[in-house]
């Protein structure tokens, strides 16, 4: 069966990646791991995926736990993040890695993230495709991050881009905002644990959809 894609890629000439929940399942892998910290605080708190998506451990700790307690659970996290990646329960998203695959023949790719670059490196070091990207912008200190473009805008100027020649794929509202503040159109890869973010220029469940076959 043929399929025709729902946006015309070929008018950009990069396409860059959000990581967390859009090239990796980690948000869902982070929620249990906050949950465990929990656990091990004897706190009847079960965190999800909606709870901590588009936002950094930094403000995350001070919504879920005692300001007091704040620093050890962070540190707490991730180490029991760390365990549960080296025990390869981070997965990649399958439909994602497939599209990048086929995007790299065309576009130059790159990944734009509130993870720092070290853990975007050791994370996509298991799956094989840290070669597919140009440039991969991770958080830095002293640059405000998502919702705010400013990460967006040095992933475009890694790229000697304009905004209007790439485009970005976000999966929560935050990282929908930033891009979109940054000129960029904007695809949101949607997850059931997660808001339509309205400002998307488009909206699919799967980046299968964007490739015609």
């Amino acid at each position: 069966m043929t399929t025709v894609s729902i946006v015309d890629l070929s008018r950009f000439g990069a396409i860059i990646f959000d990581f967390d929940g859009v090239l990796v399942d980690s948000e869902t892998l982070q929620a249990r791991a906050w949950t465990r910290v929990a656990q091990e605080l004897q706190l009847e708190k079960i965190v999800t995926a909606q709870d901590i998506a588009g936002k950094i451990d930094e403000d995350i700790v001070y919504e879920l736990f005692p300001r007091e307690k704040a620093a050890w659970c962070r540190d707490r996290k991730w180490c029991v993040e760390s365990e549960m990646v080296a025990a390869g329960e981070l997965e990649a998203i399958a439909d994602t890695v497939h599209f990048a695959q086929r995007m790299s023949r065309t576009h130059r790719l790159a990944i734009c993230s509130s993870s720092r670059r070290e853990n975007i490196l050791n994370r996509l070091e298991p799956l094989g495709i840290a070669p597919l990207f140009h440039t991969i912008m991770g958080r830095r200190d002293g640059v405000p991050h998502k919702p705010a473009p400013d990460h967006y805008l040095l992933t475009l100027e890694a790229l000697s881009l304009e905004a209007r020649e790439a485009c970005a794929i976000e999966d929560s509202p935050p990282g929908v905002a930033a891009a979109k503040a940054a000129g960029i159109f904007t695809i949101q890869l949607q997850h059931d644990y997660l808001p339509r973010a309205a400002a998307a220029d488009l909206h699919v469940r799967s980046l299968r959809e964007l490739i015609a076959d």
